[in-house]
Order: C-alpha cells, then structure tokens, then sequence
C-alpha cells in the first residue's frame, strides 16, 4: 500500500514535475501529491494544501527556491524541504544549508534516492546527494586550512579588504591602529605569498576565503 504523506513539487518545468510525481507512484498516494508552477502559487495554495513534505526547485520566475524556502522556514517551520535541482553549486548548496533546508539532491538523481531522501527527512535527519555530499566535503577541509593558516583576527582583516575597505577604515572597526592592521595585512601577505591587495582579494575567492 503507497504511503500516505502530502507532498507539494514546486518547478516551472512541467515535463519535469510530471516526471517527479510519475516516478514516486511505487512509493506514495499520488492523490496527496500536488504540483506548483511557481513559489509564488505554492505560497498562496498554503491555506488549502499543506504539505509535509516540499520538493523545491531554485531557478524559477517571480521567486526563487531560496527565497521561498526562506519564507517557509519563517512561517511553517515543521515543514520538511528538499531542495531537488540543477543548480548544485558550492554557493547555491550553502545558502540553501544557512537557511536551514532539510535536504539538498541533484534533478539528476534516480528515483530511488528521492524515496530515500524523503524519507530521511520525514523520519528527522538531513540528507545530501553524493554530489552535495562532496561539495560539502571540500568546503569543510578549506575551511579546516583556513583556521589552520590564518588566526580570527586575520581573517576577519582578509573579509574586510575584500569589502573594499581600507586599512584606516579596518582599524576604525576593528578598534586598533592602521598601523596594527598593516602589520597583519604584512603576516598574510606572506602566508600567502603575495605583495598587495588586489591579489590578496584574488587568492581569497578562489580558495573559499570570501565568497561574492
């Protein structure tokens, strides 16, 4: 017997969410599952249908994924969310993880990792793909080089020159001397193995330090 749990799939794709909703027929009553073209119409549907669980996309018109997960998070908290989409980039997997998703896996996925994921979730743990998994992976290790290079204090100066911000203007945050911050800005020169700004910001990017 299909199990019974309402599910709401949200994508603008139609061949997609038809898709999505054929291939968990093994699993669940199709009868409590319903599609959604946009956040938008999902969000005013919440007073007529409220899912327990929602499978999300992130590129959409009007709203997207993150946006609306950020709205559900505020406003319906119990609701578990899966974020099943394309875009799996390290900056897209983040954010969706800071606002607190319950799940993340590609639209490449099989259909039996969706039952997985699902229920993973419903059951109260997270659950990410192989491909999320890895992302998170490589995030977690800079993150470890990171702390291991460079001291709080020091990152927090790297941050800050990315912002654009100068040494005086640093020191003015940070309550210390330019002097103070040029000293540090020297220290991380040389652990990076760069002589300015300008690459400082560069070797920032491309190892995780600063994200845009």
């Amino acid at each position: 017997m299909s199990r019974q749990l309402k599910i709401a799939i949200v994508d603008d794709h139609p061949l997609f969410m038809m898709g999505t909703r054929m291939a968990m027929m093994p699993f669940y009553d199709l009868n409590l599952i319903r599609t959604f073209s946009s956040g938008k119409k999902f969000l005013e549907s919440l007073h007529d249908f409220m899912p327990e669980v929602v499978l999300l996309d992130i590129i959409m018109p009007e709203m997207d994924g993150l946006q609306v997960a950020e709205r559900l998070r505020n406003e319906c908290p119990e609701m578990k969310i899966l974020v099943l989409s394309a875009e799996t980039d390290e900056a897209t997997v983040l954010k969706a993880m800071e606002i607190g998703v319950n799940g993340f896996i590609s639209k490449a996925s099989q259909p039996e990792e969706l039952y997985n994921a699902i229920e993973t979730i419903v059951d109260g743990a997270n659950y990410f793909g192989c491909d999320i998994a890895l992302i998170l992976k490589e995030v977690a290790a800079s993150k470890k080089l990171q702390d291991d290079m460079f001291s709080a204090r020091e990152l927090e100066i790297i941050r800050y020159c990315a912002d654009g911000l100068m040494s005086k203007e640093i020191a003015e945050k940070l309550c210390i001397s330019a002097r103070t911050v040029e000293g540090h800005k020297f220290n991380i020169f040389r652990k990076m193995g760069i002589s300015n700004t300008a690459e400082l910001i560069k070797y920032s990017i491309k190892n995780g330090i600063v994200r845009l």
